[in-house]
């Protein structure tokens, strides 16, 4: 599927007000993401619910929770320093993914997740329950024939976790709106709490049953995605630093230039990102590249979606116009954003200087009415906007991208200048056979014995959980 036929299933239309609807596919995650989610559900109840969430996700709401997701991802790099002084392999997804659970935990529920912590029994009952279910989710889910007809076994187990999960958030949920509704009373609604889960309670007089398992299952989706996007996120742009040293030179180079090339120590760069100090996360062009284009060659995830049965949707293509009712239609991002017609001969590349220029890593929720079927590259060398989609596009673009975006900045900002990250096993640098230094290929980036490849498991991730060595800089 091209980006411009992906633009007309993502766009609000006289037929599809808020897009064409998301394909009943997704379904097979209810275990996960409950069947009341936004991500799951269509029409006015997916806007109702959206409405009630944005204020929450908005970016200058999410700065006021700076210093929170800041003292979250010092812990990150209290490990990573143990890493780096006794020289061990380990695997960075755990400790990508530990930090994002422990950030999405204080942004969305302001509850302290402890997922950092190296005892696994020290973590909330609600990431060691999640992560258990996610378990039943191995490579093997794609969604076909074999997982519809999964043993009875399997469907009990998901649904028995899946239950432990529901009652660990459900009374979080339940004295979030009980504080709330007492504050508002003695204070006019002027409170300390600050998460998603808080803002999307004002105003509401009565939790009712169905509010309560819309908010449940809507937490639960947030939990997932904002943990996992930035994860693998994180995990690659880790990865192609340390195998491109031009970029990473480049992005050590804006980071002292912006900061200051004295002020690597944590405490002093972290109190200026927590602060926001001169809007610095606005001014972070060539990180924000890095980012564009590690989401660009690696999204997470991608979007199904299916125009029902007598609805007349129809496609327009460069060979003519199709009715596509009854077709679950998946958008690839993983195709669209590797296209050689878009991208040329680098499409399979990492080159984040691609993106200098427009290194905005937002992504729209208004479409034009029509798509020219010929949008490709100008002579001026700029991708359509349509090409790069990794949080989607149109009305149902991700709601959390800024939580991403976000944390992904203040991250690389705190450990570019601190670390070396060496890959080892998959993805290991090729050595020459005199000097035994790496190889750069025609491109500025180490040659490699075996390439690195994503594997899925709900999402795609790096398949060895991204096996690494660290030390200072």
């Amino acid at each position: 599927m091209s980006h411009e036929i992906a633009e007309q299933l993502s766009r609000a239309s006289a037929l599809f007000k808020y897009s064409v609807p998301k394909s009943p596919t997704i379904g097979l995650l209810h275990y996960l993401i409950g069947k009341q989610s936004i991500i799951v559900i269509n029409g006015e109840d997916w806007k109702n619910t959206r409405r009630r969430f944005n204020g929450a996700f908005s970016t200058a709401h999410l700065y006021t929770l700076l210093p929170q997701i800041v003292e979250k991802i010092r812990r990150f790099f209290e490990r990573l320093d143990k890493r780096a002084e006794n020289g061990t392999e380990f695997a960075l997804e755990e400790y990508c993914t530990s930090l994002t659970f422990d950030v999405i935990g204080t942004v969305i529920m302001n509850e302290d997740f402890n997922c950092q912590q190296d005892d696994p029994s020290l973590h909330h009952d609600f990431v060691r329950y999640f992560r258990e279910l996610l378990a039943t989710y191995d490579g093997n889910f794609d969604g076909s024939i074999k997982e519809w007809l999964m043993t009875p076994f399997n469907r009990v187990k998901r649904q028995r976790i899946s239950d432990k999960v529901d009652k660990v958030v459900k009374p979080i949920i339940q004295s979030r709106f009980e504080k709330l509704q007492k504050t508002t009373t003695q204070t006019g609604g002027k409170g300390g709490d600050r998460s998603v889960l808080t803002l999307s309670l004002q105003g509401i007089e009565e939790l009712t049953p169905d509010l309560m398992q819309s908010k449940l299952d809507s937490l639960k989706s947030f939990l997932f995605a904002g943990h996992d996007t930035t994860s693998v996120l994180l995990q690659w742009a880790f990865y192609e630093l340390s195998r491109t040293p031009r970029a990473l030179a480049a992005l050590r180079a804006e980071l002292d230039q912006l900061l200051g090339p004295g002020t690597t120590d944590l405490n002093i760069v972290s109190q200026i990102l927590a602060n926001n100090e001169n809007d610095i996360l606005t001014k972070l062009t060539y990180t924000s590249a890095v980012i564009k284009e590690t989401l660009r060659l690696y999204p997470p995830a991608a979007s199904a979606r299916l125009a029902p049965k007598g609805s007349g949707f129809t496609l327009n293509t460069k060979n003519g116009s199709y009715c596509v009712d009854e077709m679950v239609l998946y958008i690839c991002h993983y195709a669209i954003q590797r296209d050689p017609a878009v991208y040329g001969e680098t499409a399979n590349v990492w080159i984040p200087e691609r993106w200098l220029g427009d290194v905005n890593t937002r992504s729209s929720e208004d479409i034009p009415a029509t798509v020219p079927l010929d949008d490709k590259p100008k002579q001026d060398g700029k991708v359509p906007v349509s090409a790069w989609r990794p949080f989607e596009r149109g009305p149902r673009n991700c709601i959390g991208q800024e939580v991403a975006n976000i944390e992904a900045r203040i991250i690389l900002a705190m450990a570019a200048r601190r670390y070396d990250f060496t890959k080892v096993g998959l993805g290991a640098a090729k050595l020459s056979e005199k000097e035994k230094k790496p190889i750069l290929n025609q491109y500025g980036q180490y040659e490699v014995v075996e390439e690195l490849y994503n594997t899925r498991n709900v999402t795609s991730k790096p398949v060895d959980g991204t096996m690494m060595t660290v030390k200072f800089h």
